[in-house]
């Protein structure tokens, strides 16, 4: 049988979140508040997160 695990995280807030090898990580927002957040994935596994963003 897995071992699992919980924890809680604040539904209020917009969030992109990655659990990866059992942690669960918050990836950053882009500092300027616009921009776009991508996640590369190899042989099903998470691979790199890259955020990026966008001056108005």
């Amino acid at each position: 049988m897995k071992e699992t695990s919980k924890v809680e995280i604040d539904l209020r807030e917009d969030a992109v979140l990655v659990v990866k090898n059992g942690e669960i990580e918050k990836v950053p927002k882009p500092d300027s508040g616009f921009g776009e957040t991508s996640i590369t994935w190899q042989n099903g596994k998470i691979h790199a997160k890259k955020v990026s963003y966008t001056m108005k």
